[in-house]
């Protein structure tokens, strides 16, 4: 996907909100008091609410997202750019990016969501014949000798 397909798909809150609540709703709400899967859709309060026991829970709930106040519009940007590019940003190249003024939430929405790449990574293992395009390896160095000049002194 690039920048353009990005954009078209989700280019607004709303888009990136309805987004987020289509994947929820294939996996599946769980109410974290009686642990019922059946729930209503609330859609003036963006959430769920359990038939069993009506507890409610909210879209970010159970999610990376939880907890965090940052829009879903810019989790989403956050979750393209650091996919889309080999080498990644740094998390204050990824601030000035997104326009946001404080450091610590994107720090730690890009720690949850390393976290989450490292931990789906984890869960395959390659077999067979593998083929790669591109790899970029690391040589360690030799210790560089000092000058003559410097010996026994």
């Amino acid at each position: 996907m690039n920048i353009f397909s990005f954009t078209a798909h989700f280019g607004s809150e709303e888009d990136c909100r309805l987004h987020f609540k289509e994947q929820r709703d294939k996996e599946g709400v769980v109410c974290k008091r009686c642990g019922g899967t059946s729930h209503y859709w609330l859609q003036g309060k963006w959430s769920y609410e359990c038939k069993g026991c009506r507890f409610r829970t909210s879209l970010r709930s159970g999610t990376i997202m939880e907890s965090s106040k940052l829009p879903f519009l810019v989790w989403y940007k956050t979750m393209f750019l650091m996919s889309c590019t080999k080498k990644g940003f740094s998390t204050n190249e990824l601030q000035k990016q997104l326009g946001l003024k404080r450091y610590e939430p994107v720090w730690a929405m890009v720690h949850k969501l390393r976290r989450a790449m490292g931990n789906r990574d984890a869960r395959y293992t390659l077999e067979g014949m593998i083929e790669l395009d591109e790899g970029y390896f690391s040589v360690a160095s030799k210790e560089i000798e000092r000058g003559k000049g410097t010996r026994g002194r």
